[in-house]
């Protein structure tokens, strides 16, 4: 009865998948012995289907499990290139907020600069510069006056 005791307790750590190479051997020549108690008949037919040598192995196993790893591979890169992705999508919103504030506080420097600058006069005497204007300004009647003779000219020309 010991042995008996002995052995279920070596086959609670087999199932478990806790028991040793020597342990192992014990049970196996155990059942392999003959003299297997009646309590323990049930636990030799699955001990010897478990130590069974010659386990057929189903057709198109390796194909199956080849395929199974190869989904699995591709979901596992499928993963990581939405990682990546989206932590590149970071990056550039990052990169390109940043060039915006840039671009508003160099925009922003520019006009103040601009603004505390005084327009100077190109001329310091008032009577220079009145006749500067009216040479100008006479200069912008004669060349409109021009256009406006022109304009008259084809319009008299087509009238007729």
């Amino acid at each position: 009865m010991a042995k008996t005791e002995e052995i279920k307790r070596l086959l609670v750590r087999y199932y478990d998948g806790q028991t040793t190479e020597e342990e192992e051997n014990i049970l196996r020549s155990y059942f392999n012995s003959g003299d297997v108690d009646a309590a323990l008949e049930e636990e030799s037919a699955i001990f010897m289907a478990l130590q069974s040598e010659d386990c057929p192995v189903p057709e198109g196993l390796e194909a199956r499990l080849s395929r199974q790893i190869n989904q699995w591979n591709t979901v596992e890169i499928t993963a990581r290139r939405t990682v990546r992705h989206s932590s590149l999508r970071w990056v550039v919103g990052i990169a390109a907020s940043l060039l915006l504030l840039f671009t508003a506080g160099a925009i922003v420097y520019q006009s103040e600069n601009r603004a505390g600058q005084t327009e100077q006069d190109t001329y310091t005497d008032t009577k220079d510069a009145y006749a500067e204007t009216s040479r100008a300004l006479m200069k912008f009647s004669e060349s409109i006056n021009k256009g406006i003779e022109a304009a008259e000219n084809i319009t008299n020309k087509t009238g007729d």
